[in-house]
């Protein structure tokens, strides 16, 4: 669909996986694996996967660079390919590099390699189509497969909860977790940051930790896998290294029957990957590669920020993700019956922030949330499965309903948050900014609701979320709109037809543009009305009449008499709507149409204010 596709081939193929899933999972005999809730889960992963932003930009132009150009170019050359994406290199030691580790190119190398091989074929059959490795089907491979590394993820961890807490609870621990935590943005909103594929890394060596250990003996080819799957998760992203001291510490404070075999396996295996990252490192920035890792890596903070990144209203763990502290009191409740592993845990999350807030940009630069303990992730998970565990099952609905509540705080929230709408995305931002954010965003989608919902249930949302009326009400403008000072939580007053506002001899004012000029005005109680518009020619000696018009129905029309005069045109109920109105001002001709080769806006009025006033008794319009 990126490269071109028609769309309804995605929902074509969406609308037949779903009816797959679900008759699989209604049919006891051959769905296996596959039941209601996991059914549930995979339909809602199909049913968001067309809103994964398909371009790949920031670090993870990086990554990208480092897997074109080691399976296409087979050499570590980058600066062709930084060319060829039409980006700026990222530069150190004097020539293009790449300032990532070597994680996120290895799991974007499948999806890659797919991505040409489709090219290749599509290109020889005659599709405009290169097949490149920069066009639009490798970038977008690699931002679905973002997406799908995290969605396995939370399949991983679904059937983890499923086995220490049952089904239904841990559906919804994992629609929590991806909606209610920065993992749904970074799955979706930006998919070319490496966060959904360390989430996933994350989890494959924490469950697999979790299933080896609990083997009455110790086999040091499972541990083997374990280190192997550490070593990628550090590669992913180097601060989650820190977990690999948990199945270090677990073995040290066990001593199992075969413990030091499993702990040399599991460390060889992770050092043989991190021999993949020295070497790249070398052949990047040479034996010097030390002093550069820990610069462009922003190591070195004065001081660590533990309480700026917990609680800070500039991307805070806690202050942007109330969710995790649930799931950190969840560790409480996990330390009553597996105390060594609550333990365990809650001193991985310690040991990373710590990590995290020594780094000098501790908030995470432009991120959505602390973004960088996202590696954490499965930790937070089984805390907050423990946490709802422990509830009497009679409070389950209420934690679920507010688990809801919070999904969708947080889904406003990366609204408010992209949009820059508050504050530039590497600043703080407070909740009480965030909540006047929020209401607007919400105001603004149920105005574009008006007409498509019973205009009472529109006009109670409304007014319930502090909507300004026209005519009365909690909120009102009295009846007035003064042009050119509208209010800002009525962004959709003005219409099309208008200059932007000024004011002059102070009067604020807006100018006319074109044969006519409209508002939309929201009407709480609909009456016999009059209607005075107080305005002004621009052009004068030009004949010019202006026509009352109200949901398209034109009501009177008058001459417009020199300087500032006052305008009254009646309007019957019958015309008017419960919810938003049109009303427009439609001029008999335009300065440029009047006097060819005017220099001049196109501007037939100045219009001050318009007022809404109950008539006393309707009189017909002229």
């Amino acid at each position: 669909m990126d490269a071109g596709a028609p769309r309804s081939l995605l929902a074509s193929a969406q609308v037949a996986a779903i009816g797959a899933v679900g008759f699989l999972a209604a049919d006891p005999v051959r769905r296996g694996w596959l039941d209601a809730p996991r059914a549930l889960l995979l339909a809602a992963f199909i049913v968001c996967l067309p809103t994964v932003y398909g371009e790949v930009g920031g670090d993870g132009l990086q990554a990208f660079v480092v897997v074109r150009s080691a399976l296409l170019d087979h050499d570590l050359d980058l600066a062709n390919d930084y060319r060829g994406l039409g980006v700026r290199p990222v530069e150190a030691s004097g020539g293009a590099t790449s300032h990532l580790p070597v994680g996120l190119a290895l799991v974007w190398a499948p999806p890659f390699l797919a991505a040409h091989a489709a090219t290749t074929i599509a290109a020889s059959m005659g599709a405009e189509v290169a097949a490149d490795g920069f066009s639009v089907p490798y970038r977008s491979a690699l931002t679905a497969a973002t997406y799908v590394y995290a969605a396995l993820a939370l399949l991983f961890l679904e059937s983890e909860l499923r086995r220490r807490h049952g089904r239904s609870l841990a559906l919804l621990v994992v629609l929590a977790i991806w909606l209610a935590t920065p993992l749904h943005f970074y799955m979706t909103a930006n998919p070319a940051m490496a966060h959904g594929a360390s989430v996933f890394a994350a989890t494959a060596f924490v469950l697999a930790w979790l299933a080896v250990r609990s083997s009455p003996v110790v086999l040091p080819r499972s541990w083997a896998l374990v280190g192997l799957l550490g070593g990628l998760m550090a590669l992913v992203r180097l601060q989650d290294a820190v977990l690999l001291a948990l199945p270090l510490a677990d073995l040290v404070s066990r001593r199992p029957p075969g413990w030091k075999r499993g702990l040399a396996a599991g460390a060889a295996s992770a050092a043989v990957l991190s021999l993949v990252q020295l070497c790249l490192w070398l052949r990047l920035y040479g034996r010097g590669f030390v002093s550069t890792v820990l610069a462009v890596n922003l190591v070195g903070g004065t001081e660590p920020h533990v309480l700026d990144l917990l609680f800070s209203p500039r991307h805070g763990l806690f202050y942007w993700t109330p969710l995790y502290v649930l799931c950190v009191l969840g560790w409480l409740a996990w330390a009553r019956r597996e105390r060594l592993l609550a333990s365990l845990v809650a001193a991985a999350f310690a040991a990373a922030v710590l990590v995290n807030a020594f780094i000098r940009d501790w908030w995470g630069s432009e991120g959505f949330g602390q973004r960088r303990l996202l590696g954490l992730t499965p930790l937070l998970a089984l805390g907050l499965g423990q946490a709802l565990g422990s509830l009497d099952r009679r409070l389950r609905p209420a934690a679920a309903g507010a688990l809801a509540l919070l999904a969708l705080w947080t889904l406003s929230f990366e609204g408010v948050y992209n949009s820059g709408v508050v504050a530039p995305r590497d600043q703080a931002i407070t909740y009480g900014e965030l909540s006047a954010a929020q209401a607007d965003a919400l105001r603004r989608r149920v105005v574009a609701l008006d007409g498509k919902i019973p205009a009472r249930a529109w006009a109670l949302a409304y007014g319930a979320l502090g909507g300004t009326w026209v005519d009365g009400g909690r909120r009102s403008l009295g009846g007035r709109i003064d042009l050119g000072a509208e209010p800002p939580d009525m962004p959709f007053l003005v219409g099309r037809g208008w200059y932007d506002p000024q004011t002059e001899d102070g009067v604020t004012l807006r100018r006319s543009r074109g044969r006519g000029s409209w508002l939309r005005v929201a009407l709480r109680a609909p009456a016999d009305d009059e209607a005075v518009v107080r305005l002004k020619p621009e052009v004068p000696g030009l004949p010019l009449r202006v026509t009352f018009e109200v949901n398209r129905q034109p009501l009177g029309t008058a001459e417009v008499r020199a300087g500032w005069s006052e305008y009254t045109f009646a309007i019957p109920a019958a015309v008017l709507r419960r919810g938003l109105n049109d009303l427009g001002l439609v001029y008999s001709t335009t300065p440029r149409e009047a006097r060819p080769g005017h220099a001049g806006r196109n501007a037939a009025v100045a219009v001050d204010w318009i007022e809404l006033r109950r008539a006393p008794g309707l009189k017909p319009a002229p």
